[in-house]
């Protein structure tokens, strides 16, 4: 039996994929289950631990945590400890298992010290990163940080900047005694992308090891090639008021002005299109969405625009289908999700390759790839994908190949079967 550990089963986007990838090696026969600290959804092979020990957990990290941080509840989630869990290790599931999964296993759900009795159980562990946590002290992403390439300590994230021996240099000490040895652990890893990979292999816990890509399961039959225009939500009824010829450029994520996401590099860009490119720039319009807490820096825009908040994922998915080109400017994303899902439903990306994008777009044969930190190469690969798109079938069944749950489903018992 193959058991997934997450500490969700279908809220957030980590526990999504998690689940699309459960669900498709079941249906090709494989005993594979989830355990979880929260259940939402009604699938029988789903179980949940004790919400109290849950609880009490996740309770006495945080606490550990806003401790070190002299209250300073800002930037609260961007770390986690393992130091306290549900014990996992105990319950009969874990027992009966061939293999554990970790997925995202932070927030009190999974321990460090419940990953080392199961190791000590002899049992093969596979962890899936979903970011960045298990290379590092206690961060999740690291960002500009460099420190988890050596030994973590004075962490950026905690009170006392200048202090060695803070909380992620003790965190990071009970990982290396956890997998730092190569020679001696049993926990093999894999990353989403090969960007992922080469950030966790430059951290002094996985440094010389043998890691894994494999994307996420991707629900690419869900998306269509072309809009629907007769039944559109009140948000895209404007796609059936556009004027015949007029291209979209499509902007999302949860937050748009995450620093991650670069949002004014993308204003930049847009208006320097709108000056080298002003024919193609007056035939397009821009849609952003996702939530936006001060929008006004959409008023320097000089082509046309909306703002459409945040968006279902059926409504999403009929915007990207009325899309031309689907725009990223973030710094780095571990893998790009708007980018696949632009093109599952035909859009052309346009993006920066200091990431995971460079596993979803090859510059010039399905995409285009802007050189890091120009706003004129933004511009220019804008101005090149409005004029001449990929065709989207093609732009649909790039995807497929790569990253259909069946794609993913078939790699992922490859690397399982492989000692």
């Amino acid at each position: 039996m193959i058991l997934f550990l997450s500490t969700n089963d279908t809220l957030g986007g980590a526990a999504t994929v998690t689940f699309r990838l459960v669900e498709e090696l079941r249906r090709r026969g494989t005993d594979a289950r989830m355990l979880v600290a929260r259940k939402d959804s009604d699938a029988e092979w789903v179980a949940k631990v004790s919400p109290m020990a849950h609880m009490t957990a996740k309770i006495a990290e945080r606490a550990e945590i806003l401790i070190s941080r002299r209250f300073d509840t800002k930037g609260l989630w961007k770390v986690s400890t393992g130091r306290f869990g549900a014990r996992v290790s105990s319950h009969p599931w874990v027992k009966e298992a061939d293999t554990v999964i970790l997925g995202w296993i932070n927030q009190g759900f999974v321990s460090l010290g419940d990953i080392r009795k199961i190791t000590e159980e002899g049992k093969e562990i596979v962890w899936m990163m979903h970011d960045l946590w298990c290379a590092t002290g206690i961060c999740h992403l690291p960002g500009e940080c460099t420190r988890f390439k050596a030994d973590c300590g004075e962490c950026p994230l905690l009170d006392r900047a200048e202090y060695h021996n803070d909380l992620s240099r003790r965190v990071w000490r009970l990982k290396m005694a956890l997998w730092g040895n190569a020679d001696k652990c049993l926990i093999r890893f894999v990353a989403v992308s090969r960007w992922q990979r080469d950030e966790a292999a430059a951290s002094r816990l996985l440094r010389d090891r043998e890691i894994d890509v494999l994307p996420h399961a991707f629900p690419v039959e869900n998306y269509p090639t072309a809009p629907c225009l007769d039944a559109l939500p009140h948000e895209l009824e404007f796609l059936s008021a556009m004027p015949h010829g007029r291209k979209l450029i499509v902007m999302g994520a949860a937050r748009l002005d995450d620093p991650v996401k670069d949002l004014p590099m993308a204003v930049k860009a847009l208006n320097r299109m709108a000056e080298l490119h002003p024919e193609t720039a007056a035939d397009c319009e821009v849609v952003f969405f996702g939530d936006i807490r001060d929008s006004s820096v959409l008023d320097a825009l000089k082509v046309s625009w909306r703002h459409i908040g945040m968006m279902t994922s059926e409504n999403l998915r009929q915007l990207y289908a009325a899309a031309t080109v689907v725009l990223s400017t973030s710094r780095y994303e571990t893998m790009g999700a708007t980018l696949m899902e632009g093109m599952a439903a035909g859009a052309t990306p346009v993006t920066f390759g200091r990431g995971g994008q460079t596993d979803i777009v090859t510059d010039g044969e399905n995409g285009y790839i802007a050189s890091y930190g120009s706003a004129d190469s933004v511009a220019d690969c804008l101005a090149r994908a409005l004029k001449a798109p990929f065709p989207r079938k093609e732009q649909h069944d790039s995807v497929a190949r790569r990253f259909s749950a069946d794609a993913v489903a078939s790699r992922f018992l490859e690397i399982i079967a492989r000692k």
